[in-house]
C-alpha cells in the first residue's frame, strides 16, 4: 500500500430542499453515509438559486416551505430533466397534477426507503435521453 487513502466515488450529487434544519440535517447524514454528495436548500429562493449554477442527479423536496410551496423547484427539475421526489407531512393530495407521478415519502420517513427512492431516482435520471437531461 502506498499510504493513499481511497476515497470511493459518489453515487450522484443530490439536491435537498426541507426548511426544518434538523429534518434537513438528517437527511443529508443519512444520504451522505449511502454515498451521495448532498446539497441542501432551506428555502425555495435557496434552492432555485442553486439550480442556476449547479446540476443534480436527483432531488429530495419538502412540500411545504418557509417562502412557500415547493412546486416551482419541481417545475424546474422537471424541465431540465432532474428525476426528485418528495418528502413531506403534506397530504399529496396538495401535489399539483403535473406532478402526481412523482414517488412521495411521508413523513415520518422511514430511512432505508429514503434511500431507496433516492437510488431509483438516480437510476431514472441516469437511464432516460439525454435530451430529458438537457438544461432550460
Amino acid at each position: 500500500m502506498n499510504g493513499s487513502i481511497r476515497i470511493p466515488p459518489s453515487r450522484g450529487v443530490v439536491l435537498v430542499v426541507e426548511d426544518e434544519i434538523d429534518v434537513s440535517r438528517l437527511f443529508v447524514e443519512v444520504l451522505s453515509q449511502a454515498g451521495y454528495d448532498v446539497v441542501p436548500a432551506y428555502s425555495v429562493t435557496d434552492a432555485l438559486g442553486t439550480l442556476v449554477y449547479q446540476r443534480f442527479d436527483a432531488a429530495v423536496l419538502d412540500i411545504e416551505l418557509g417562502d412557500g410551496p415547493v412546486f416551482p423547484v419541481a417545475d424546474r427539475l422537471a424541465r431540465t430533466g432532474t428525476p426528485f421526489l418528495f418528502a413531506s407531512a403534506v397530504y399529496i393530495q396538495m401535489v399539483p397534477k403535473q406532478h402526481q407521478g412523482v414517488p412521495f415519502i411521508g413523513k415520518p420517513f422511514n430511512i432505508n426507503e429514503l434511500v431507496a427512492r433516492v437510488e431509483e431516482a438516480v437510476q431514472r435520471g441516469r437511464s432516460g435521453p439525454p435530451s430529458n437531461r438537457a438544461a432550460d
